[in-house]
């Protein structure tokens, strides 16, 4: 086993990480593993031999003279009565983790876990708790919970890396880099290296635009027509009165043709913005349009972020990556966040790739993304924690890139739960904002208390990354006492073999997407189009209820259509056969 060993009489600079012989037990024993256990002063000064004079040979002598007795640090835990012999296994966090550099405990707060990660021996025990308090979306009424780790999950669901920082009363905890034994390919990976943050690239954009606006070099609410030099918006529902602008573009509610972006394959040309927006050959995504009066509905654009993205570089003549480099991510201290598309050869040694659902490596690692304020850039959670405590910190009226007088005004034009392609979520008297994202081969999470400063940043490279996403800030609220962020509760319930066979088929959702209905291992379970399959529980409820317990989605089969058809998203799927 790992432990931290202080090997001679010194100061409490010199413990090492170490093999040590794992304890066997005997008879009327038990063997227990202890992940932390603190270390009181009595040790430290023994352990330094802080006893001068002829008191230290004497010392010396009692407790065995060049060697400790017991090198192995950490001996104080807790334990209900048991009648036999518990031994222990123990691996302390005394400023040293066996995954990274010794530190000296008189002048080092922090400790690098592995390459650019951050972490404290305070934060220690709360880092353990979440490793090994991941709870799933779904609780079950009378029914123990399972916790799991995040080692765990990560194999489960064919997860090969995952970057978190975690965020307490707008600092950073802690962060880490978990790397999948199984993908070889992606071991090197530590704390500096660098995901797609996919869609948690349009709140970068946004506040970039706000702190422009506040200069008064844009104006967020002004036609965008008159910036554009060489592209005229497609006669729409927009109107010289109701013109599509830089703040509607921002909140969603543009009218431009709604959806996200596939990316580019790295041996295929990459598109410029004025090709993207026109659809011109060898584009993969419509032409914008307004579709609907601005400023009337909310309906999430990429489109419009890819106006507003050449909108700026024609106001300043400069590439968008330039741009956002002055105007936030130097600013935010984002020092391994790039916008550049594509990601110059050097950087991609740096580089989390991406992987489908398959667990297999999306083609050449990743996607180029030209629309790089939609979904272009690279980061890691570190400097995403950043930027989002930069956002805690104007709302408190506290030193920030931002002003407090920004951060209000934007939280009030909230707008069916959404401000500015947040979600809004309000408890008590907490305010937490959250914003999701999705690449090809990434899936992405961030969310900060604006009350409290707590919060976190989920970076994953894989499709299959939300569940666990999920996981992990229903587990985060958990362990750090959050007031948003909770489990779905549900009661079990049995339905007969025969019941369930009825379902199995093919079904249409919403007139536009076939979904199909399997049984599978005597349950049934929901494919989509995309290949994902969720495996349904049934529970108590108003009809023939189902729920997914790693995601929450929750099926529910329509008794007055004799269960032909049941709702999804608020949305009917129909049986086809």
């Amino acid at each position: 086993m790992k432990a931290v060993i202080y090997p001679t009489y010194d100061p409490p600079n010199v413990p090492i990480c170490n093999d040590a012989p794992k304890p066997s037990p005997k008879r009327n024993e038990i063997l227990a593993k202890v992940g932390a256990s603190s270390l009181n002063s009595g040790a430290v000064q023994i352990r330094g031999i802080k006893v001068e004079g002829l008191m230290k040979i004497v010392v010396l002598l009692v407790l065995r003279f060049a060697k400790h007795r017991q090198p192995i640090l950490g001996t104080v835990f807790s334990t209900n009565h048991f009648s036999g012999r518990i031994i222990f296994q123990v691996a302390l966090a005394f400023m040293i983790s066996c995954s990274g550099k010794t530190g000296d405990a008189s002048s080092e707060t922090n400790l690098a876990i592995k390459g650019g990660c951050i972490g404290s021996e305070e934060s220690f025990a709360r880092k353990s708790a979440l490793e090994h308090g991941i709870r799933g979306q779904v609780k079950f009424i009378q029914e123990p919970e399972n916790f799991s780790t995040i080692a765990h999950k990560m194999t489960e669901y064919k997860i090969p890396a995952l970057s978190l920082a975690v965020i307490k009363q707008g600092e950073i905890d802690w962060s880490d880099t978990y790397v999948n034994k199984d993908y070889a390919e992606e071991q090197n990976l530590d704390c500096s290296s660098i995901f797609q943050v996919a869609s948690l690239s349009k709140p970068v954009t946004f506040l970039a635009a706000l702190r422009m606006h506040t200069a008064g070099q844009i104006d967020l609410d002004k036609n965008i027509q008159e910036y554009l030099k060489d592209f005229q918006i497609p006669q729409g529902k927009h109107t010289r009165e109701n013109p599509v602008t830089f703040r509607n573009i921002f909140s969603h509610t543009s009218g431009i043709t709604a959806g996200g972006y596939q990316g580019y394959a790295r041996d295929l040309p990459i598109p410029s913005d004025l090709d993207i927006l026109r659809a011109s050959e060898g584009v993969n995504s419509p032409a914008i349009e307004v579709l609907a009066p601005p400023n009337e509905s909310l309906a999430y654009s990429g489109g419009g972020y890819t106006l507003a993205e050449l909108a700026v570089q024609d106001i300043f003549g400069e590439e968008f990556s330039d741009i956002m480099h002055k105007w936030i991510l130097e600013p935010a201290n984002m020092t391994h966040s790039e916008f550049t598309q594509p990601l110059p050869d050097a950087q991609a040694d740096q580089v989390a790739r991406g992987y489908t659902y398959s667990g297999s490596m999306v083609e050449g690692g990743w996607h180029n993304y030209p629309e790089q304020a939609a979904a272009g850039l690279w980061s890691n959670s570190i400097d995403m924690a950043q930027f989002l405590i930069e956002i805690y910190r104007a709302y408190q009226g506290k030193t920030s890139i931002f002003s407090e007088t920004e951060i209000k005004s934007i939280l009030s034009h909230e707008r069916e739960g959404h401000v500015y392609g947040f979600m809004v979520n309000r408890s008590d008297d907490d305010i937490a904002i959250t914003h999701y994202g999705g690449n090809m081969g990434y899936r992405t999470g961030m969310t900060i208390s604006l009350t409290s400063g707590n919060g976190l940043v989920y970076l994953i490279n894989s499709d299959n990354g939300s569940a666990l996403g999920n996981e992990l800030l229903l587990s985060t609220s958990r362990v750090y006492k959050w007031q948003h962020f909770e489990q779905i509760t549900a009661k079990r319930k049995h339905v007969n073999a025969d019941d369930l066979m009825q379902l199995v088929g093919e079904y249409k959702w919403n007139d536009q997407i076939d979904l199909s209905v399997k049984f599978e291992d005597n349950q049934i379970s929901l494919y989509f189009p995309n290949g994902d399959a969720y495996k349904l529980v049934p529970v108590t409820g108003d009809e023939l209820d189902f729920i997914h317990p790693n995601t929450g989605v929750q099926v529910s089969f329509l008794e007055r259509v004799d269960f032909q058809s049941f709702t999804l998203y608020g949305q009917t799927a129909i049986k086809l056969n």
